[in-house]
This record gives structure tokens, C-alpha cells and sequence, in this order.
């Protein structure tokens, strides 16, 4: 009887080993045979081909509901899988980028700003201060400790180039403007602060980087000009002759 167990059971195994063996014929249309055809050409089989779109679609479909969701939310009408699922990959690695950090996500997604003590202080000064009377204020910055500090330069070497660069960079990171343009013609600079604050928020900054580029110890000589206006403030800066060192 053990015997005959034994040969039953070995005869189901073998049934079973079989059937899985079989092959698996499906007719397939004339893109999929086009797509099948490009990677046999790469030296690719098609068991393997069929083993990985099978693997590939266990694994999308085993996603949690809650993922399901997102990609139904985020997914453009009409977008293909494999373009949601790219731009969605390159959305992450942005915010992973040294640019993207919690900083610059809470600059942007809260509008906070970066504020060292001393600007921190000359703000609440110019908050206090009449409509009339900035000037205190804005006279007393760290302007060049972040310009030495970010470029890394002594003062005598400063450029031009590296002062407004370096102003329409750490300004826009540090949030007081959400955007600096710079347009550039000869020796005559043009900038563009932009903000959501208002004219009095102009008007200050107009006097702090007024005396940014009026300082006798940088090695040009600057004439700034500026207008304030209500979430904007211009300015033009031109050189006039380089110092004697």
C-alpha cells in the first residue's frame, strides 16, 4: 500500500511538473508583436520578456490604494503611465536636490525668510521708524559679511558682476524677493527686485542696497538710481571708473 501511496503521489508530481512546463500561446496584436520583435533583435527572449511584464504588472497592481489614488489624482487626462511615473520621478529628485532642501521647500511653500540678526533687528527698526525716517535703518547692513562670505573673495577683488550676482542669489534664497532679474547693457546694470510686501518694503531696500553700492570700500565707483513701487523696486546701477588700489 505504501508502495502504490508512493507511486500515486510521484504520478500527481509529475502531472503537475508538466502542466507547468507547458507553454503559454497568446495571440498578440500587431504593436505588441513590433514591440516583442525590437528586443529579440537585442538578444532577449520572450519567455523572459513575458516573465518581466508579468513581474512589472504584479508589482503596479499590488500598489497600495492610497498610491492608486495619487496617481489617479495627479495623472493627467489622456497621460500615459510611463509619463506620470517619469515626471513624478524627476518632481522627487528635484526636492532631494541640494536647491530643493527643507529650507528652500519652507521659503516656498510658507514664504519664510532667512534673517540674520542684524537685518532682523534693522527691519523692526524700519517697521517703528515715521513714513519719513528710513534712513537709520538701512544704514547699518551685512550686505558684504554675506557677498565675502558666499563668494568667498577679499573685498579689493570684488567685481561688479560678483556683487549684483551675489545679491540677485542669496536674496532670492534668503525670501526677501521672490525673484531678482539683472539685465545688463555696457557699463549700466539693471535690477528688478520683486516682492509681495508693499512700497514702504521698496523703499527700504532701495536705501539699504543704495548703500551697498555706495561704499568706498569697494574697489569701483558705482551711481545707483532706483524707483519704489508698491511690490517692485528698481534699480540702475552704472559704473563710473575703477578706484586706484
Amino acid at each position: 500500500m505504501f508502495f502504490i501511496a508512493k507511486n500515486h503521489d510521484s504520478t500527481d508530481e509529475a502531472k503537475e511538473i508538466e502542466s507547468k512546463d507547458n507553454p503559454i500561446y497568446v495571440k498578440v496584436d500587431e504593436s505588441t508583436r513590433s514591440i516583442i520583435d525590437k528586443y529579440k533583435h537585442l538578444g532577449t527572449t520572450i519567455s523572459h520578456l513575458v516573465k518581466d511584464a508579468v513581474e512589472m504588472y504584479d508589482e503596479y497592481s499590488s500598489m497600495s490604494p492610497d498610491v492608486k489614488a495619487i496617481i489617479n489624482t495627479y495623472r493627467e487626462e489622456g497621460e500615459k503611465l510611463i509619463t506620470f511615473l517619469e515626471r513624478a520621478i524627476q518632481y522627487y529628485g528635484q526636492q532631494k536636490n541640494l536647491d530643493r532642501d527643507l529650507w528652500v521647500r519652507t521659503r516656498e511653500e510658507m514664504k519664510m525668510m532667512l534673517i540674520g540678526k542684524t537685518t532682523f533687528n534693522q527691519l523692526i527698526a524700519a517697521a517703528e521708524a515715521p513714513e519719513d525716517a528710513l534712513e537709520k535703518p538701512f544704514k547699518k547692513n551685512v550686505a558684504y559679511d554675506l557677498i565675502l562670505w558666499y563668494t568667498g573673495k577679499p573685498l579689493k577683488n570684488l567685481t561688479i558682476e560678483d556683487l549684483i550676482n551675489t545679491i540677485a542669489k542669496i536674496w532670492v534664497v534668503a525670501n526677501y524677493f521672490y525673484q531678482i532679474d539683472v539685465h545688463q547693457e555696457g557699463d549700466e546694470y539693471h535690477i528688478l527686485f520683486k516682492h509681495r510686501q508693499n512700497k514702504r518694503y521698496s523703499r527700504y531696500w532701495l536705501g539699504y542696497f543704495t548703500e551697498v553700492f555706495l561704499s568706498e570700500d569697494i574697489s569701483f565707483k558705482c551711481i545707483p538710481e532706483g524707483q519704489a513701487f508698491e511690490e517692485t523696486l528698481s534699480m540702475t546701477i552704472k559704473v563710473a571708473f575703477k578706484k586706484d588700489t
